[in-house]
């Protein structure tokens, strides 16, 4: 029932009797591994050349799999060992999101861990959505959430839709309080309003859990989601309020994998403010904590170009922007490279380098729906229709930039509120208020396919 390999601790949960009822104990186990292994059925995989302290993995081989298979339901055992097997992958993720948090282990280290049971988590999932076990579901899918890379967009989209109808009150307190904080992390960039909403509905949990069995941390990463959430969407006291309140759990000598949290949360609240350097010292900050939590990705980086864009400071935007694009390029970091290209666009539009930023443009916006990116990109690509001398065109880009953030219930957030304002008074003093009212309200039906021939046409 194993997907792809395994270690010999998953193994030995999943196929030693329970106590007293059998005659497999860990012992027996490891012989009849031992035994497979010998006559070449199952295959041993040694530690990558990235880890090669890893402790080894086990694979049985296809052709032996399939016959395996046939015999395990010949014998009535599939349900049985399936559901095992679900389990055991579920205490398995169980245990690694408490790992993460704790500092234990870095951010990038436990992601390459993670990975290599990922096949194992998607088959325990698929099982137990037959087997309607909603807490396997939850324990699972909230730690995969975190350990999937975000290039594998669709199926983390797919997960998150499975894992929201699954959050209700049959399921334990604290796993549900897990799985909407994870939620309102993956909804942040793309569905604002949803991501607030469980924000606020893991808030309530976690302080009716704290009441009971403080755990200062667990209100705190609750807190900095609402102040987050709240400052996404322009409610700034409710935002100001939260950051006060996480203040005061604080707790320094937390890991960088905790403390990170919280200078999210000032950041995302200075710029909701309109203190544009305080945000940008604090994503400075955030950069660092992201490197001393053992991560390798950009994603913090990307985000340090938009904060230097709406501090005003465009060059320093052009110059790391450009840096950042041409070091992600030919990686697997796809979503940070989307979000770097895109903010490098808006930072050569500051400029006014319409020929840079329409290049990268070219290159970045067939991501756009791949990470529904698409209002982000309408935005700026409006602004450079209209400094290009494209009005009509500007107009409907700012329409279709329009109905994209109503679709997904989104809001603009400030590089992206000025590039599309720029736009329209761009437009409107060519075209005057009716016209291009009437184009933007005709860029709103657009057809998807159409867009881009219309937002990189010739001059």
């Amino acid at each position: 029932v194993m997907a792809g390999s395994a270690s010999l601790e998953l193994v030995q949960q999943v196929v030693v009797d329970a106590e007293a009822t059998g005659e497999l104990d860990e012992w027996a186990v490891l012989d009849a591994l031992g035994v497979l292994i010998d006559r070449s059925l199952v295959a041993v995989l040694a530690g990558s050349a990235e880890d090669d302290a890893a402790a080894p993995r086990y694979r049985l081989l296809d052709s032996p799999r399939a016959f395996a298979l046939e015999r395990l339901g010949a014998a009535g055992e599939t349900e049985s060992l399936r559901r095992r097997h679900a389990l055991a992958v579920a205490a398995l993720y169980d245990a690694a999101w408490d790992a993460y948090f704790s500092g234990a282990i870095g951010h990038h280290d436990w992601m390459h861990q993670l990975a290599a049971d990922q096949d194992n988590a998607r088959e325990a999932l698929a099982f137990a959505a037959t087997a309607d076990a909603a807490a396997t579901v939850l324990a699972i899918g909230a730690t995969l959430l975190r350990a999937l890379p975000r290039s594998l967009h669709a199926e983390r989209s797919a997960l998150a839709d499975r894992c929201a109808a699954l959050v209700d009150g049959a399921v334990p307190p604290r796993l549900q309080q897990r799985a909407l904080l994870q939620l309102s992390i993956h909804w942040g960039n793309t569905q604002k309003l949803r991501s607030r909403e469980l924000a606020q509905r893991a808030l309530q949990l976690a302080r009716q859990l704290h009441a009971g069995t403080p755990d200062d941390f667990l209100l705190y990463f609750a807190l900095c989601r609402e102040a987050i959430g709240a400052a996404r969407i322009g409610q700034a006291d409710a935002a100001t309020a939260a950051i006060v309140e996480l203040r005061a759990l604080e707790d320094p000598g937390w890991p960088p994998q905790r403390l990170l949290w919280g200078v999210e949360a000032e950041c995302h609240v200075a710029s909701a403010l309109g203190h544009a350097a305080d945000a940008l010292r604090h994503n400075r900050r955030l950069v660092e904590l992201d490197q001393a939590r053992g991560a390798h990705n950009m994603n913090g980086l990307a985000s340090l170009i938009d904060y230097e864009l709406a501090a005003g400071d465009c060059t320093s935007a052009v110059k790391n922007g450009s840096a950042l694009v041409a070091a992600l390029e030919g990686t697997r970091e796809e979503y940070a490279l989307a979000f770097a290209r895109l903010n490098l666009t808006g930072a050569w539009l500051q400029l006014g380098d319409c020929v840079a930023a329409r290049q990268v443009a070219l290159a970045g916006w067939p991501q756009a729906a791949r990470f529904e990116m698409q209002g982000y990109w309408a935005d700026y690509l409006a602004l450079l229709a209209a400094l290009e001398a494209r009005p009509q065109a500007a107009a409907r880009l700012a329409g279709y930039a329009d109905a994209a953030y109503n679709a997904h219930q989104d809001s603009r957030q400030v590089n992206e509120e000025a590039a599309v304002e720029r736009a329209r008074v761009l437009a409107r003093a060519v075209l005057g208020e009716a016209e291009c009212e009437r184009l933007q309200r005709e860029g709103g039906g657009m057809n998807p396919s159409d867009f881009a021939g219309l937002a990189f046409a010739s001059k």
